[in-house]
């Protein structure tokens, strides 16, 4: 008796799970997130979600929204595509999920876009910069410009403002770094540079010497690093160590203080485009800059400004429709993103295309001193 009454319990709560998924009435608001939380690319991970933790910390503290708390699901997808896929599988199937960030990686987001697409549910990836991320349906959303719009802002400045005629490429061997790779050689050849070197780098790596040697006799005025920091970091040591002493430009993933941490004078004079500076006197960015340090005693990179941001606008979103009287649903969340006036936060103004796409104006640094500086302050002293 006492196995039928649970198994007619647990019928009836599946039940009513199911009967409420259309219009998650019931409170309080979940919210997904997938992200490398272990395996490589976990300080990234562990950034999103200490960003994101922060702003629902400070959101519910506040009241939360229109009432009713927000909470995080969160899952570790260790960038893999597979485990992407996996937990997009588990998250659209649970009928309490409004809206879901992630991932880090162009690879694993794109890997489970189809799913999230098919099922009506947002992806929203505060980092995913391939062009194709976004053409996956409408319900994919990114906070960061794609490699199509920053590429040939990175290499204008390499060629019209370094004044660059040769140019080597050094890029992550993955689907992020090549269309990294693409979006600038394309760009820089289209202004009248030559590419000599165009290589692509294992995550990992840890003998650039080969590459130095190719370096030291391709006669190249400018290098152009599309890379994550740790990577970046033995590079420049050893480039250093060879006397190779060539102008850097950077893509925008080595606007990280770990960057300094690991190069040390190795990369001093770095360029390095960015959408978040923490000197920035604008308000957002400030408040974000200290919420962030007393939470988590340490320093944001603009991938937790860019996550902190990207869990902000998905929660205005809400607000939008609960304010507004109108049932939450998956699709309300959708089109209310859409639909959403221009949001300032610590990663810049946000405002979604018609793709789901941002456009963020980049601002330049240079690596002095030990610490990142805006370029053209410098260039004015």
């Amino acid at each position: 008796m006492s196995r039928r009454l649970g198994l007619w319990l647990a019928l009836a709560s599946a039940f009513l799970l199911a009967a409420s998924a259309s219009t998650f009435g019931a409170d309080p608001i979940y919210i997904g997130l997938f992200a490398p939380l272990s395996g490589d690319n976990a300080e990234y991970g562990i950034t999103f979600d200490r960003a994101i933790t922060l702003y629902i910390e400070e959101l519910n503290a506040a009241g939360g929204i229109v009432g009713r708390p927000l909470v995080l699901i969160k899952e570790d997808d260790r960038s893999l595509p597979v485990e992407a896929a996996n937990i997009a599988r588990r998250f659209v199937a649970d009928g309490r999920i409004v809206a879901t960030i992630g991932s880090f990686s162009s690879t694993a987001s794109l890997a489970a876009a189809p799913i999230y697409e098919r099922a009506g549910l947002v992806q929203l990836s505060p980092s995913s910069s391939h062009p194709d991320f976004t053409a996956q349906g409408t319900y994919m959303f990114r906070n960061v410009n794609t490699q199509d719009i920053e590429g040939p802002l990175n290499a204008q400045f390499v060629v019209e403002r370094l004044g660059a005629r040769r140019v080597a490429v050094i890029y992550r061997q993955d689907d992020w770094g090549l269309t990294a790779s693409r979006s600038f050689v394309d760009a820089a050849r289209d202004l009248g540079a030559q590419v000599v070197i165009n290589e692509a780098i294992v995550d990992g790596t840890r003998d650039f010497r080969p590459l130095i040697t190719r370096l030291h006799s391709a006669n190249v005025d400018v290098i152009y690093l599309a890379l994550f920091y740790a990577d970046a970091a033995v590079f420049a040591q050893q480039a250093r160590q060879a006397g190779l002493n060539l102008p850097v430009v950077t893509n925008s993933s080595l606007n990280n203080p770990e960057l300094i941490a690991l190069g040390a004078d190795a990369v001093e004079g770095f360029y390095v485009p960015t959408n978040y500076f923490p000197g920035d006197p604008d308000p957002a960015v400030q408040t974000f800059l200290k919420a962030y340090r007393e939470r988590w005693n340490g320093e944001p990179d603009q991938f937790a400004a860019i996550a902190y941001d990207s869990i902000a606008v998905i929660a205005e979103a809400i607000r939008t429709i609960l304010e507004g009287g109108e049932p939450l649903t998956r699709r309300a969340v959708r089109d209310a993103l859409y639909a959403l006036e221009p949001y300032r936060g610590a990663s810049g103004l946000i405002k979604f295309d018609a793709q789901g796409d941002v456009v963020k104006p980049m601002t330049w640094l240079v690596i002095r001193n030990g610490r990142f500086e805006i370029l053209d302050e410098i260039l004015d002293q």
